[in-house]
């Protein structure tokens, strides 16, 4: 007697030769699909494993990519860093040839450098004579009280065109009042000295002095620049006297500049 919970499976050669049947109870029928699910859940876990190694290989070799670009980068900037080492070195060669003295031989013979005895006792047949500011020639920009169209203001002092990184000199031993940074002048330094003369020294790049310092007439307390309110590298010069502005040239000894017609140098008069 046949049940109604059975299937038989028929299985026929093509020629029909041979017939053979396989009963397939429910039991069978229920493990079949279980193995058959079971087996494309694994088949998706293999693949899903797959995709994912995949994945995980091209992220390690875009890391791998990722980290030789940092590596270039690591070694250019450890280059830079050696480069910039190089420099700071020069600059502080050069600052303490300026600031410690130099052997007499090497100094100019129109400057003081701080540090150097030598020189200090060197006498000079003009030590009462204001001198130059600057140690090289210069090309005056600037007139003491000329004023542009654009301004009723007369300029306050004397512009002198120079390299950045010339030397800058005191024009007459005295003390130190005032040294810092000013928005119009720039790096700047006020130096008092004997019958009621001030001098300024205004856009430079580096200043040597500091406030309450004395300072040698012709030593080095600066470097020019273009710092504060100016369009080109030059000394502003100003001179006080009794707190009256003067016009530095009736004051300074000047054999040594250039003049020409004037191109302002500061971006506003005063």
């Amino acid at each position: 007697m046949t049940r109604l919970n059975e299937w038989t499976l028929q299985l026929v050669r093509r020629d029909g030769r041979k017939l053979r049947a396989v009963a397939l109870g429910r039991a069978r029928l229920l493990f079949a699909a279980a193995g058959t699910g079971l087996g494309l859940m694994a088949l998706g876990v293999l693949l899903g494993l797959f995709w994912a190694t995949r994945s995980e290989s091209s992220r390690i070799a875009e890391l791998e990519s990722e980290l030789g670009v940092l590596r270039g980068e690591r070694a250019r900037v450890n280059e830079l860093a050696a480069r910039l080492a190089e420099i700071e070195q020069g600059v502080g060669v050069l600052r303490d040839a300026v600031t410690e003295g130099r052997p007499e031989a090497e100094a100019p013979a129109n400057i003081v450098v701080r540090g150097s005895s030598a020189l200090r006792s060197r006498p000079d047949p003009e030590s009462e004579t204001p001198a130059w500011p600057l140690a090289q020639r210069g090309f005056i920009t600037r007139q003491f009280g000329s004023r542009p169209a654009t301004s009723r203001e007369g300029h306050t002092g004397l512009d002198i065109a120079a390299p950045t990184g010339s030397y800058v000199r005191a024009i007459q031993a005295g003390r130190v009042e005032e040294a810092g940074e000013d928005p119009v002048y720039g790096k700047f330094l006020r130096i008092a000295h004997t019958d009621g003369l001030t001098s300024l020294y205004g856009h430079n790049s580096w200043l040597f002095a500091t406030v309450g310092e004395t300072v040698e007439r012709l030593e080095v307390i600066a470097l020019t620049g273009n710092t504060g309110r100016s369009s080109a590298p030059h000394l502003h010069l100003e001179l006080l006297r009794n707190g009256s502005l003067v016009d530095p040239l009736t004051v300074v000894a000047d054999h040594s500049v250039r003049g020409g017609a004037e191109a302002p140098t500061d971006t506003e008069p005063r």
